[in-house]
């Protein structure tokens, strides 16, 4: 037996061993993921599937494989869907036979790892869909955010995937780009806090920053999930709203607004760098980012990988190939992702051969992930169909809390919500009847049982007499002919639904580029990736199916089903009530049933500042606090709706009690609250911050703390907070901090 084979010596010692052990084209394998998971197989039967000369050449290329994304993805991109893609059930099946054929090839019989995408749960089928990150950043949730994560990873250690791609780190600052849908919101400190709660619920204490990786002896007969956090990093800084765009951040706000968010990457197993630029370099090639930021000051110990194509893009920036592998690997990039460029690693490593080293440092990397997930030891898996049926069950059942949570009321006229089930009524949207608009960009097909329940199947149940027309679609123009099937519809309702909004349902025709952004126009889709705007107004003739049904007389009640902010003045000026369902996943119909006949209480609050129109940007509320006019000469400088609103079927009163600091930057809160309404009430208290520093334009507040608490009808309770503001400049440099609970604010200075 060789030392690597040795399950009872420390990771190091393995890695070592084998590392000494491996030919320059072995190495070079390790570090690519070249190929889509998708081409690897093709499917002969339901239960038969044989793999592809694409996958068989690429592994005799490389004596092994490093790793290989999207084996079980799904989607309109891939063109996988259940006629020619893998059920649940029938993953660790392929997965296994892929191992082993991987092992059987490599001379040293190196496992791979399997990568998939997981933005709002796993983007195979059969899968449960999640809400997107924009939603559920309104939970203010982070234990139900590690639950989620746990349980995805049960899912996916029981399909043979080793590492879940989950974006995390993008801060959704100007709405208009596409992929706002991605980030939890704008706020630094609760992506921070829910990046890690995602990197404990996927991996537990797999890696903490106490311990080396490389001093862990794994030989549990059970697999471990990794989770690679994007993107890495200021991706939603990108000027305009463009995707993949520059970034122009300064030293200061650079540390003030990404320092929390690098230091929650400190125990995922993996980062993917980000397509932008900050200040001109890309993140790719910026060693300061990836080495000084990542490594030496937050202590991570994972690989960095690239994104889709990115490093093909490096050619734009170096006179030729070898001087772009030579600037990716020196900067830290340990393993690509459809790229050609890391294919040429040998020519780049005979002009430079002090590449070497940071080859070998990259190859050090990966397969100290590989033993630290436990694919040397056991690669294979088994898994019976009762435990994924558990699993299933259980992510259900969060995924159906988390909706609800994540469902944020901005208006509720007369307290015309909750409504009576024998009400008369009618619902009418482009959304109202879609299952797929409901899901969020990175999605998979569904099941024809999933596809059937939508908005208005499940409040159906609940209300039999509800009728239903379709009324307009999201982008294309409203008919007379629609026109008149609303008036038919609705002439016998005194109240009117409307689910209105966006989409960022792909569609099997269309278009896409190489990293699987869109590049062509879907007739109805208005948001995901590559999909900017520059207005933010609503598509088609979606206010003018309001304004129509407004003319009626009726009650109106709107749900917005959205990937961003849109510009909802007319519909809070002219419904009666609003309730932001963002994209709520395949549960969200039943989610909103419950809020609107008042089985639940609704809870959310905003997570990104809601602006007028696209003319403010932006708006995210932790800008600078420098005299200048707020207000434009035609406009208000506010938002419409402010960071942290949101409505709930009651009345809490809150009274600060004593609030006291126990240093310049820590101290304790007690509040008394009341619930005066009949429900219970779930509230979210948010606290914020502002630190004045030496010679230095401070932000105007910092989110710090965010507490979940829950109040029976009429109940009483007091809390104690301890709070501790996060800094990252030395104390010496403050001399004021303030502190901010339902707009009290109490100041600190140094004396």
């Amino acid at each position: 037996m060789n030392d690597y084979q040795n399950s009872n010596l420390p990771i190091q010692n393995r890695v070592n061993d084998l590392l000494g052990r491996m030919t320059l084209q072995e190495k070079i394998g390790q570090v690519n993921q070249h190929l889509y998971g998708w081409k690897c197989y093709q499917k002969s039967s339901k239960d038969n599937y044989s793999l592809t000369n694409y996958f068989k050449e690429h592994v005799k290329w490389g004596n092994g494989i490093g790793a290989l994304y999207g084996v079980l993805r799904a989607d309109p991109w891939s063109n996988v869907n259940f006629k020619n893609g893998i059920s649940l059930y029938n993953s660790q099946k392929l997965t296994n036979k892929i191992q082993k054929y991987v092992i059987e090839h490599s001379r040293l019989h190196i496992p791979v790892l399997f990568v998939e995408e997981c933005p709002h749960g796993h983007q195979a089928l059969e899968s449960p869909s999640f809400p997107t990150n924009i939603g559920k950043g309104n939970s203010f949730d982070s234990s139900l955010i590690k639950q989620m994560a746990a349980a995805e990873s049960d899912e996916l250690k029981a399909k043979g995937i080793n590492l879940a791609l989950v974006s995390t780190l993008d801060l959704a600052k100007d709405p208009r780009w596409g992929r706002t849908e991605e980030c939890f919101g704008e706020d630094p400190y609760l992506s921070a806090q829910f990046s890690e709660a995602i990197v404990q619920g996927f991996q537990g204490d797999l890696i903490n920053e106490k311990n080396k990786i490389g001093d862990k002896i794994i030989n549990s007969a059970e697999k471990n999930v990794g989770v690679v956090l994007k993107h890495f990093i200021a991706q939603g800084e990108v000027l305009g709203g463009h995707n993949s765009g520059s970034v122009n951040l300064g030293k200061n706000e650079f540390i003030n607004d990404y320092e929390s968010l690098i230091h929650s990457c400190r125990n995922a197993a993996g980062i993917m760098a980000a397509y932008n630029d900050i200040d001109g370099i890309p993140c790719h090639v910026n060693e300061w980012l990836l080495k000084e930021k990542l490594r030496q000051n937050h202590g991570f110990q994972g690989i960095v990988m690239a994104d889709g194509t990115a490093l093909d893009r490096l050619s734009d920036f170096y006179p030729d190939e070898s001087q772009a592998v030579k600037a990716a690997l020196s900067a830290g990039i340990d393993i690509s992702l459809w790229d050609n460029l890391f294919l040429n690693i040998e020519k780049a490593v005979k002009i430079y051969p002090e590449l070497l080293k940071d080859l070998n440092q990259s190859v050090s990397r990966v397969l100290t992930i590989k033993f630290l997930l436990g694919l040397f030891d056991n690669p294979y898996t088994n898994v019976t169909s009762e435990k994924i049926d558990q699993i299933l069950q259980k992510e259900n059942e969060i995924n159906k809390q988390l909706s609800l949570e994540s469902m944020t009321l901005v208006k509720n006229e007369h307290n015309i919500l909750p409504i009576k089930k024998k009400t008369n009524a009618v619902i009418v949207g482009p959304s109202a009847d879609s299952c797929y608009n409901l899901l969020g960009d990175y999605s998979a097909p569904q099941k024809p049982k999933i596809e059937q329940n939508t908005i208005y199947s499940a409040l159906k149940e609940k209300m039999p007499s509800l009728k239903y027309t379709l009324g307009c679609q999201v982008r294309s123009k409203q008919t007379m002919k629609q026109k008149l099937m609303v008036e038919e519809a609705s002439k016998d309702s005194d109240l009117a639904i409307l689910v209105l909004g966006g989409s960022s349902s792909r569609r099997f025709d269309d278009k896409f580029f190489n990293n699987g952004a869109l590049s062509s126009k879907s007739a109805n889709m208005d948001c995901g990736e590559n999909v900017d705007v520059a207005s933010l107004q609503l598509g088609g003739s979606q206010i003018g199916l309001l304004k129509q049904l407004k003319k009626s007389g009726k009650k109106i009640i709107t749900i917005l089903i959205q990937g961003r902010p849109y510009d909802i003045n007319e519909i809070l000026s002219l419904s009666d009530a609003v309730l932001l369902s963002w994209y709520p996943g395949i549960l969200g119909p039943q989610a909103v049933t419950d809020i609107l006949l008042g089985d639940y209480n609704p809870e959310g609050k905003l997570s990104i500042s809601y602006p007028i129109n696209s003319s403010q940007l932006p708006v995210y509320y932790y800008q600078r606090d420098s005299q200048k006019n707020e207000n434009y000469y035609d406009e208000s400088g506010s938002p419409k709706l402010e960071f942290g609103y949101g409505l709930h079927y009651g009345q809490i009163k809150a009274d600060i009690n004593s609030l006291s600091f126990t240093s310049l930057v820590s101290g304790e809160v007690t509040i008394n609250l009341l619930n005066r309404s009949k429900m219970k009430v779930h509230e979210t208290l948010l606290m914020f911050a502002q630190i004045k520093k030496l010679g230095e334009i401070p932000q105007k507040w910092r989110l710090i703390k965010f507490e979940k608490i829950s109040l029976n009808a009429n109940e009483r309770k007091k809390l104690t907070l301890n709070f501790k503001i996060p800094v990252y400049c030395s104390i010496d440099e403050i001399y004021q901090t303030k502190v901010k609970l339902y707009n009290q604010v109490f100041e600190n200075n140094k004396l």
